[in-house]
Formats: C-alpha cells, structure tokens, sequence
C-alpha cells in the first residue's frame, strides 16, 4: 500500500464466484433421472405409464438458469462508492453549502487590517496556529484574498485565503475573522494542499483537503480530506474528518 500523505478508503469492485453451466445449453448442470421402463404382466412395455421426466427436467432447470443469472447479476454489480473528481472539477462533498446571503467579504474589516491581524497574532488564532502562512501574507501581498463569509446567530465570519507564493493558483491557507468587542479577532486558521474553505449548513465552515501519495502530480491527488469546523462555546471546534480516495468510499 502506498503512502499517503493522509487518508484511507476501502476498494471497489467486489470478486465475483463463477457458476458452473452446461457448455451445450448454457443452462446450469443439472442430472437428469434415468428413463425406467416400466413392463405389465405379459412382460412387454407399457407405454401408457412410463413417465419421461425431460419436460418437467427442463422446466425447472430454465427456473434455475433465472436465479442463477439474478444472483450473478446482484453480485457482479459495478461499484457504488463514490468517486472523486479530478483538479479543476467541483470536487466532491458530503456537505451542502449554506446559501445565505452574509453581505460583502470585505465588511466590516478590510483586507489590509485582516492582514495586520494574522502578521500581528504571527499566525496564532483562537483555533489553530500557522506561523509560516503568517509569513507570506506578510510577505506576498497578492496572495490573501476574500473568500465567501458566513453567518452564526446574529454574528459575522469573514473568510481569506492565502495562495501559494510560487503557484497562484493553489491555496495553501484559510482564516476566519470575526469582530470581537470591535477589533477584528482571528478566530480559526487551517493549512493544507489545494485548500478548499465554504460555509456549511448552521454556520459551519468545511474545509477541505487534497491528500496526495507518493508518485501523484500536482494535478491529480489521489483523494479528499473533509473537515468541519463548527461554533461551541465561542471558538471553532474541529468535527470529524472525512476521507475519500478516487473510485473508493
């Protein structure tokens, strides 16, 4: 088994047990009783009752033939599990986004003081530490931008990502900001490979992770990780993770 740099999963199609069947009618090998030929007292046959068993024979071997094939069918069936979708595709959830309308992400905090929050608290939030990701937001300017922000209650989150220095394109990095006794609080910060941050259903945040194994491109991990973070007791507590590796469940 190859090493991941996290995650697990179980495989997909299942060994199918072969049936035997008749190479001549391709109905399942069934004996057929031998024909008795019954005599009366002259001793000459009795063609009015010798019974030839062949037609209720082939009757229940068509019956048998059917279960047979159902049974084949049910277990040779394709897998079921899910699949994950490659890089630049939607990937895969098990959570639906929340479609409330949280107003613009650059309220009430912009990003310039969302970035003196994270340099200033050198990466440490109520939930989670990311000093290294503190330094390139200090140092890559263009890399923190505005994600989408979420409510609980009556209280706003605001959402930044941080992108990777050397590869724009990726994000490495999320932060959620909330506003605490009128200065922008850092209330949770997450790292990960080609992070994905979106609000959840009642105010949660799902963070979701590519998980690569040796050998894997940059384009294509080999599965999802899948975390949501929810609001108790005023700071973000991790839920359980979800794992998910292409063609397994």
């Amino acid at each position: 088994m190859r090493p991941f740099h996290s995650g697990q999963a179980w495989p997909g199609p299942e060994f199918c047990a072969h049936t035997g069947t008749s190479s001549v009618t391709g109905t399942p090998d069934i004996p057929h009783a031998p024909d008795i030929p019954h005599t009366n007292s002259s001793g000459a046959p009795n063609i009015a009752v010798t019974p030839r068993p062949r037609t209720a024979l082939r009757a229940f071997a068509a019956i048998m033939l059917v279960a047979v094939m159902a049974v084949t069918l049910t277990a040779c069936g394709p897998d079921r599990g899910l699949k994950v979708s490659p890089e630049g595709n939607p990937s895969p959830s098990l959570f639906a986004p929340d479609s409330a309308d949280a107003g613009p992400p650059n309220k009430p905090f912009s990003l310039k003081t969302i970035r003196k929050t994270i340099v200033d608290a050198s990466g440490v939030a109520v939930t989670g530490s990311a000093t290294e990701t503190a330094k390139v937001v200090a140092d890559c300017e263009e890399c923190l931008k505005f994600s989408t922000p979420f409510h609980r209650d009556d209280q706003k989150f605001q959402v930044v990502t941080v992108a990777n220095p050397q590869q724009r394109d990726e994000l490495i990095a999320g932060a959620v900001i909330s506003k605490h006794n009128g200065k922008p609080r850092l209330e949770l910060i997450a790292t990960g490979n080609q992070l994905k941050l979106s609000p959840g259903k009642n105010g949660t945040l799902v963070v979701q992770e590519a998980m690569f194994a040796d050998g894997d491109d940059a384009c294509c991990p080999s599965g999802w990780s899948v975390q949501v973070f929810r609001l108790h007791d005023g700071r973000f507590e991790p839920g359980q993770r979800f794992t998910r590796l292409n063609g397994e469940t």
